[in-house]
């Protein structure tokens, strides 16, 4: 009997370690993605011709576009923005922009804010939806001119 106990609790115990391990990995490379995906967005909000001359404006509709594309494919996401580990997943970017010449050292700044759940095997067996994770990004516009 002893037995049984102690190869069910090293069972449980396992799947709590596996389970720590995903949604740790799966936090990590949400993190990692949103990061790229802002960077993206930024690449591709700005005109190249206003940034040759020294004015910075982040178009919010391309930079969207290109961030949500990115994030999407980089983490295999389907249309309803979901794969086999996360579900229910929101992607949601704003773009800030100071454009007063008075101020000086302001830049645009885009901010990711993602909110996913993660399916993994205990939540499963206790009939719980998952783990929700939640990653806030801010990514500035980094550049000098000379």
């Amino acid at each position: 009997m002893k037995t049984l106990w102690s190869m069910l609790g090293a069972l449980l115990l396992s799947i709590i370690i596996l389970d720590l391990g995903m949604v740790y990995i799966t936090y990590d490379k949400i993190c990692k993605v949103t990061e790229q995906s802002l960077d993206a967005a930024i690449t591709a909000g700005i005109n190249p011709e206003d940034a040759n001359l020294g004015r910075i404006y982040v178009d919010p509709v391309p930079a969207r576009n290109a961030a949500l594309a990115y994030f999407c494919s980089n983490l295999g996401l389907d249309i309803n923005m979901e794969n086999d580990i996360m579900k229910n997943t929101l992607f949601n970017i704003s773009v800030n922009q100071d454009n007063n010449p008075h101020h000086a050292g302001t830049r645009p700044y885009l901010e990711g804010h993602v909110s996913t759940t993660v399916t993994v095997i205990s939540p499963r067996l206790f009939n719980s939806g998952g783990i929700p994770i939640t990653v806030k990004k801010t990514m500035f516009y980094r550049s000098t001119y000379k």
